[in-house]
């Protein structure tokens, strides 16, 4: 090979990895803290759904997609590869329901019925459970220290579900209930206590429950009082640690669009503050955390006269800190999920996700771009 033919192959090369460069550059700089990016959107538009993650998936159950009845759809998303797929429906329609995980299970609550199924991803199939004694719209479930509760709704009582024996009994009922559906409420398991959200008066729009001692407390207040709030925490382990809830400023059945706001509860401080606000359509949404990145899946958008939209959108939020490990992580010792063989993909090579690609992509074009200057300074001298 002649000396021009190498050095045009060189120059080449440079300018092709100096663009795979800048295209990597811009994909990280747009997962900057405090940011939001698009995904993939749900085969079906919902909102009142329930979204949670177990195992690196994210699963988005029920709703209502905005005429007719209820949908018992259950939809499975991959953050790997950007994709819903669709899995075995709940046995029954729900909207506005309890969600929570344990132990490699999925355990919804139906508003409306009382119904418990308990949905095992591994095997993608459902059971059925020993029912809600007290059924209503607008709940949350939350688990903690091997008991699921069951918070909200147009009542002050807290159910508190064991999975170990299917049986159900009462704790310490919350402060001030939050009216149903037409208010609903958010929830988190946040340093060992539920933190509980909601459109009340503000004064109680942070409700906080400790299981130790069987008893609420009031949290710092809400900046705004928030209608069909999502929350969602971060556990400090690739961000800082923090609660974040998003949601609207009035409910939905006014002449007014509500405005959309988002905030931030740092416990290290004890306040709140404003961040990004969440884009449009996500009203009655559901969240969940991966990796310390938050999932924010369908929802409503309103407009005037009541006007009501569901949608299919789901977003990506980068919360504030995110690339850090927060100082005050403590690892959680993680509760037994069960297991199969996995299947071995052709010639043993294992997908790379997205993140994996484009740091390779900047290592290689860091190595190339070097190696180009290199022998075209040599060639020079």
């Amino acid at each position: 090979m002649s000396k021009s033919i190498l050095y045009r192959s060189f120059v080449t090369a440079i300018i092709v990895l100096l663009f795979i460069s800048s295209i990597a550059f811009l994909y990280v700089k747009g997962q900057e803290e405090d940011t939001w990016l698009n995904l993939a959107s749900m085969k079906e538009a919902r909102y009142g759904l329930g979204v949670v993650e177990e195992n690196g998936k994210i699963y988005a159950m029920g709703g209502y997609p905005g005429s007719g009845p209820a949908t018992d759809i259950n939809e499975e998303y991959d953050p790997q590869t950007d994709k819903w797929t669709t899995k075995a429906s709940i046995p029954e329609p729900m909207y506005d329901f309890g969600i929570t995980v344990y132990t490699g299970k999925i355990y919804c609550f139906s508003g409306e019925t009382g119904s418990t199924y308990a949905y095992t991803p591994l095997y993608d199939t459902w059971e059925t459970k020993t029912p809600l004694p007290n059924p209503r719209q607008g709940i949350t479930a939350n688990t903690l220290n091997d008991r699921i509760y069951i918070i909200g709704g147009n009542t002050k009582i807290m159910n508190v579900y064991d999975p170990s024996n299917d049986s159900w009994n009462t704790k310490a009922p919350i402060l001030y209930n939050f009216g149903g559906y037409t208010q609903g409420c958010s929830s988190v398991v946040f340093n060992d206590k539920i933190h509980v959200f909601g459109a009340t008066p503000r004064e109680f729009s942070h409700q906080i429950y400790d299981p130790t001692t069987d008893s609420w407390s009031l949290g710092e207040p809400l900046i705004d009082r928030y209608y069909f709030s999502i929350a969602c925490a971060t556990t400090g382990v690739n961000a800082s640690k923090q609660i974040y809830v998003f949601g609207t400023d009035r409910d939905l059945w006014g002449l007014d669009t509500p405005a959309l706001t988002s905030q931030s509860y740092n416990p290290k401080i004890g306040n709140w503050n404003r961040v990004s606000v969440i884009p449009s359509g996500h009203l009655n949404g559901g969240a969940a955390n991966i990796d310390d990145k938050l999932y924010v899946i369908g929802g409503a958008g309103a407009g005037y006269s009541n006007v009501i939209f569901a949608n299919s959108l789901s977003r990506l939020y980068i919360p504030i800190g995110y690339g850090k490990t927060d100082a005050s992580y403590i690892p959680a010792t993680p509760s037994p999920t069960p297991t199969i063989e996995p299947t071995p993909t052709p010639d043993n090579q294992q997908t790379l996700n997205t993140e994996t690609i484009i740091g390779t992509a900047i290592i290689i074009a860091v190595l190339g771009t070097g190696i180009g200057l290199l022998m075209y300074l040599l060639k020079r001298h």
